[in-house]
């Protein structure tokens, strides 16, 4: 990218004052203000010695206990960060990596505004001030390395390598690369100063490192195992199991045609507490799936929506999408109502004119826009959840909103936006 022309001419190597070189810290965020209560929802910190280069690494999703904020460009997906450890718990880990090192970050202002408030909400002071790190946003700008301020341009003129950037290792390493490139080519625009040294040497209070167990993110491509595959397979038991708790679970999960994490873990954790095995809960799910053909036989015609709804439910629930075909022919001659109590609903979720729902999380289309339209077609659009909600629309099924947890203490269904969308254009259609 054209800069203004960086200072290319070799000069000695910088060196750090500081005992162990420097900590190059990156944070992804479920937002920028941390007075709106937004968190680091992934930390990472690259080792660099005095002379550029790298010595260590570490990284983990930080669990936010809230919605992700603007996942489109950090890319978290909360099926992770549910499960990755609290700042709280890695805070002494954190300080272990950091202690007795010079600070730096590509715009660290905003990275010291959120460690200060992560500190702080667990009454530790730290030195993160806006002069106590090394910003390699400044430092390119004093080189004059590049026009643009963003990381992504600071590399591109230092002819750094593309990285998977908004992730914090890849950011992390980014800034590790361009500040090597600086102690090479312009040594005087990365000085470490005395606020530098004085927040490597901060005297920090008693956090003891507890070797947390980090948690990556899910690697593009990766498939997680599907629910049933952490069942227990054991011999049939004597007598039927009581199922209808897990039924109505099912439900529930499969409003959206997509099982979420969360619902994964929900669905498991009814069926240990209930004493089901894995060959009962296959048996179950195979019931499931013929009630469902046959509600869809009830009108005497299986439309090619209801079939491919019916091939989308087997995959769901680990079933060969084959025996939908053989369920179908045995179910024709037997079509009848389900009984009172035993509707599937075929076709997923239907919204109805007065339907309350509620909506969360950074979605793709505006969420005042969908609002707009839902309230247009005779949904009542609400702000909390009750009982009385009907779904709450989330941008990722997973997400750890308040909202959502309310809804899950509620027993009400979560959706993703996308299957919010295609109810709600049925309605209008309607």
């Amino acid at each position: 990218m054209a800069g203004r022309g960086p200072v290319r001419q070799h000069q000695p190597v910088a060196v750090v004052k500081a005992a162990h070189g420097y900590a190059v810290i990156d944070t992804e965020t479920t937002g920028i203000l941390t007075g709106w209560h937004h968190r680091i929802a992934e930390i990472a910190v690259v080792h660099v010695d005095p002379r550029g280069h790298v010595t260590d690494e570490w990284v983990t999703l930080v669990n936010p206990d809230r919605d992700l904020g603007p996942q489109a460009i950090h890319g978290i997906r909360a099926a992770d960060a549910r499960r990755a450890p609290r700042f709280e718990q890695l805070a002494g880990d954190l300080v272990e990596r950091l202690r007795g090192r010079v600070v730096v970050a590509h715009n660290w202002p905003f990275d010291a505004m959120h460690l200060r408030a992560e500190f702080g909400r667990l009454g530790v002071d730290t030195p993160f001030e806006p002069d106590a790190g090394l910003c390699t946003m400044r430092a390119a700008g004093r080189a004059r390395l590049s026009s643009g301020r963003s990381l992504i341009d600071c590399c591109a003129a230092a002819g750094l390598p593309e990285r998977a950037w908004h992730a914090a290792i890849d950011d992390a390493r980014g800034a590790g690369e361009l500040l090597a490139f600086l102690l090479r080519h312009a040594p005087s625009a990365v000085d470490v100063t005395d606020a530098h040294l004085q927040a490597a040497d901060w005297a920090w209070p008693d956090l003891e490192p507890r070797r947390t167990s980090t948690v990556r993110r899910t690697a593009i491509g990766h498939f997680e195992p599907h629910f049933l595959a952490r069942l227990v397979e054991r011999m049939p038991r004597d007598g039927e199991p009581a199922v209808d708790a897990y039924y109505a679970m099912l439900d529930d999960a499969l409003l959206d045609r997509q099982i979420s994490a969360t619902e994964g873990d929900a669905l498991i954790q009814i069926a240990h507490d209930l004493g089901l095995h894995k060959n009962e809960v296959v048996a179950l799910h195979l019931s499931y799936l013929r009630d469902l053909a046959r509600e869809a036989w009830s009108d005497q015609i299986v439309t090619d929506d209801e079939r491919n709804d019916l091939l989308t439910v087997a995959t769901l629930l680990a079933l060969d999408p084959a025996i939908v075909g053989t369920i179908l022919d045995e179910e024709r001659d037997a079509a009848r109502e389900p009984a009172p109590g035993q509707e599937r609903k075929v076709g997923g979720l239907v919204l109805r004119p007065g339907d309350k729902v509620v909506l969360t999380g950074d979605m793709k289309r505006a969420r005042a826009d969908i609002a707009a339209e839902a309230t247009a077609a005779g949904i009542r659009v609400t702000s909390a959840v009750s009982k009385q909600t009907r779904v709450l629309a989330a941008a990722d099924p997973d997400s750890m909103s308040g909202k959502a947890k309310r809804a899950r203490e509620c027993g009400v269904p979560v959706v993703s936006e996308d299957a919010f969308l295609q109810a709600l254009a049925k309605l209008i259609r309607s």
